[in-house]
């Protein structure tokens, strides 16, 4: 439509210009008795002189100034007036003096009447049918001051947002418009011929568990290494893996004081230990404070005599700078003549050749003695110009009788500068015995031989075990707790045969988008691992990224009813699968199962290979349910007696272990674990006690 305008205008405008003159003005406004002429270009406004009505004003002025030719054609302008009766269009040619400002030389007769004012190109849009039969539209236009009509074009299916009435409704713009962006598709608002769109921009990734970039990631590049928002936590001495990147206490010092001065000690297994100090020791002749009392060989007779001269001592000290030398007792201090030595001392410590005259020929180098295998002195034995190289033995620091039984196993010890040990990035800590495994105090139920008697004292039985995890943003602190226990404890299991694990989430928190374009937030119950090795599982619970948020939806009761119903005798089933479904009643959250409920089935072991049946629940809240009907704790008490072989244990904390809540519909846990078999657990952030408990667990149900 806005093509045809142009079109109009262009044709309008050459129209005009065929005429006797220039119209740059076409406007005459009346007031009382005085005309004012408004010119274009310069917008300078032209007053005529007071007068009855025009037609006196064309007598007065018709007269032509005195002007040459060139002045005429430089100065002289033709302007159009309206004249009265102003609402029938009258016009009259005028001539203005540009160059005596502004002045009138010339008023013509008013004539040709007009339809139309010629200053108002375009009339009215109308509705108008095209030659095919279609509605359409059509301009009527002001030509020359006469009224026309354009083309009757036809009219669009759609409205569309640019002021015009596209479908001939009479109503510009109307309609609903929609809008996308990355983030979602919503409602737009045309004004004034412009979309404003309501819909949601993508903004810069912030770490707020929210997909705020819209790119169906949430917080990429944001969390750090423990899957939390913020700095990464510093490993402290705690025996555990305080900054999630698989090590337990790794690379941590701090200083550590004797008597003598001041050093480093080293972290092991959340102990401080080797402090590379010197350690005070007896004192013993050697120009040296050995026991860092202040004094030098005090109480010691270090003074040689008459009887040690010539007696050869072996050394590899300063200034001797490589292999074996010798030095002994000499006189110090020549005695007059016939008198005999009375002060005697040590030489430094020189090459053989000194004592022992070489070869003719042969020139002795005081500073090179006899050339030995390297060893861990500080010097260099083998003359090969390095000290100390390449020198390395097993170390073991446990039991000897317990190297190499069971799970025991020696490390190794590296020298540097004389001594022997190892090192933590580049600081050297002396006797630190590297990569060392030493027995257990107590034999673990993992199939090994953990206290490296030789004897594997335990029974294992298959056994199925179940985690049921509270993935709620209030449970980070314990999650990272639970991760650093099972990671110990998988220092001790190698088994994956007897002992399956599988790992429920509840709830994965997440925003999908939905068929209409909008997003909606979603709370699940995932099954996470089914039932398989502990590596595999260990795998996908360090592995998951946690966006679930506080206030969540702990649907552990469904969780545990939805296990364990495909076990229990049908006498002790409240609902089966088809009976049961997600709540619908929360209007800005979805609920849901991973899988559907009716897929929602575990691979628990049964016959002919029976297998124990342990589920460990960690949650910080009460137990809930998010079904219809209810899961109560009385339905979770009677499905409890129709499994064989069942073990429940629950970690929450000292609140929830005998609490009623919602109206009596949920009881505490305590009561869940005594019926079941198992034993309730207070719920901590400390990774050691968990790691106890669940060593506890695994010995009560996988051992005899």
């Amino acid at each position: 439509m806005v093509w045809r305008l142009k079109i109009f205008l262009l044709i309008f405008s050459l129209l005009i210009s065929c005429g006797k003159v220039d119209p740059k003005i076409v406007n005459g406004i009346p007031e009382k008795d005085v005309w004012i002429i408004i010119e274009q270009e310069s917008d300078v406004a032209i007053t005529i002189a007071s007068a009855p009505d025009i037609f006196q004003i064309q007598d007065v002025q018709k007269k032509e100034p005195e002007a040459t030719a060139e002045y005429k054609k430089d100065c002289w302008e033709a302007v159009w007036l309206r004249c009265p009766p102003y609402d029938e269009y009258w016009i009259a040619e005028a001539v203005i003096d540009t160059c005596d400002e502004y002045k009138i030389v010339m008023i013509d007769n008013c004539r040709m009447q007009h339809e139309c004012d010629p200053n108002e190109p375009i009339i009215a849009i109308q509705t108008c049918q095209t030659e095919d039969g279609f509605s359409g539209q059509q301009y009527v236009v002001c030509d020359k001051g006469k009224v026309d009509l354009t083309d009757c074009w036809p009219c669009d299916d759609e409205e569309i947002c640019d002021t015009e009435d596209n479908d001939c409704d009479g109503i510009v713009d109307e309609g609903a418009y929609e809008c996308t962006t990355d983030c979602e598709t919503a409602p737009a608002y045309c004004v004034d011929g412009k979309m404003i769109c309501t819909a949601e921009e993508p903004e810069e990734e912030i770490c707020d568990f929210l997909d705020n970039d819209c790119d169906d990631e949430i917080d990429e590049h944001q969390r750090n290494a423990c899957n939390k928002c913020g700095p990464l936590p510093k490993e402290v001495c705690d025996g555990i893996d305080n900054d999630c990147n698989g090590f337990l206490d790794e690379n941590l010092l701090q200083e550590c004081e004797t008597v003598c001065e001041k050093g480093y000690e080293i972290c092991l297994s959340g102990m401080w230990s080797n402090c590379t100090a010197q350690q005070p020791i007896e004192e013993y002749c050697n120009a040296e404070d050995d026991d860092c009392d202040g004094s030098i060989d005090e109480g010691l007779d270090c003074v040689c005599g008459a009887a040690d001269v010539g007696i050869l001592i072996p050394c590899m000290e300063d200034p001797l700078l490589c292999g074996q030398g010798y030095k002994t007792c000499e006189c110090d201090v020549a005695p007059p003549q016939g008198e005999l030595c009375v002060e005697f001392g040590m030489t430094e410590c020189k090459a053989s050749c000194i004592y022992f005259p070489p070869p003719v020929g042969v020139v002795c180098n005081e500073l090179k003695g006899i050339i030995i295998p390297e060893l861990c002195n500080n010097h260099d034995d083998d003359c090969d110009e390095e000290i100390d190289e390449d020198l390395f033995k097993q170390c073991y620091t446990g039991p000897p009788e317990t190297l190499n039984v069971g799970i025991c196993k020696p490390g190794v010890l590296l020298c540097n500068a004389g001594k022997w040990g190892n090192y933590i990035d580049e600081l050297f800590i002396d006797d630190m015995c590297f990569g060392e495994v030493l027995p257990l105090s107590e034999e673990l139920c993992n199939g090994l031989d953990d206290n490296c008697d030789g004897e594997i004292e335990d029974d294992m039985e298959d056994t199925d075990v179940l985690f049921i995890l509270d993935t709620s943003g209030s449970m980070s602190d314990e999650i990272e707790a639970i991760i650093s226990a099972l990671s110990k404890f998988a220092l001790y299991y190698s088994d994956e045969s007897v002992i399956k694990w599988g790992l429920i989430f509840g709830p994965i928190h997440e925003v999908v988008k939905l068929d209409t374009g909008s997003n909606m937030a979603t709370e699940s119950l995932k099954i996470k691992h089914d039932f398989s090795g502990f590596s595999s599982f260990l795998t996908a619970l360090t592995t998951t990224d946690f966006t679930a948020i506080d206030g969540s939806r702990e649907m552990l009761y469904d969780a545990i009813y939805l296990s364990l119903y495909p076990l229990a005798n049908s006498n002790f089933i409240e609902y089966d699968h088809l009976e049961i479904a997600w709540m619908t009643i929360f209007s800005n959250m979805l609920i849901y199962s991973d899988p559907p409920i009716p897929s929602f089935v575990l691979s628990w072991r049964g016959s002919p290979t029976p297998a124990n049946r342990v589920v460990v629940v960690l949650t910080d809240e009460n137990g809930q349910s998010y079904m219809e009907p209810l899961i109560t704790n009385d339905i979770l008490l009677k499905l409890e007696g129709g499994v064989k072989d069942l073990n429940v244990f629950v970690f929450s904390p000292n609140s929830t272990a005998n609490a009623m809540t919602w109206n009596g519909t949920y009881k505490g846990w305590e009561n869940l674990c005594q019926v079941g078999n198992g034993q309730w657990f207070e719920l901590t952030s400390d990774s050691e006690e968990i790691f106890n408990n669940l060593m506890q667990i695994i010995d009560n149900t996988v051992c005899d």
